[in-house]
């Protein structure tokens, strides 16, 4: 799926701060569609705790999104383990 991605850094947006909850805020390793974000929002009624907990679940099983990611926090970390670490983001957050 190929999409648009925006950020505002001043938050001005319910996306905009779901991108910045989970670090999600540079176009060139971004995680999800502005369009994918929107969604996920939708089902949420819009609660972004609710919405950054799914965006966990959904890169917590999906390692082709990671594999355009330069996670600051990974480092060294292989694939399996940043996913388990999205996995427990989302369990954290309460994503089902």
């Amino acid at each position: 799926m190929a999409g648009s991605f925006t950020y505002n850094e001043n938050l001005s947006t319910a996306r905009d701060y779901l991108r910045f909850r989970c670090g999600d805020t540079q176009s060139t390793y971004r995680r999800f569609w502005d369009e994918e974000l929107d969604e996920i929002l939708t089902r949420v009624s819009s609660d972004v705790e609710d919405a950054r907990a799914e965006c966990f679940s959904t890169l917590a099983q999906s390692p082709a999104r990671l594999l355009t990611t330069k996670d600051a926090t990974a480092g060294a970390f292989t694939l399996l383990a940043i996913m388990n670490l999205y996995a427990r983001r989302a369990a954290e957050w309460g994503a089902s």
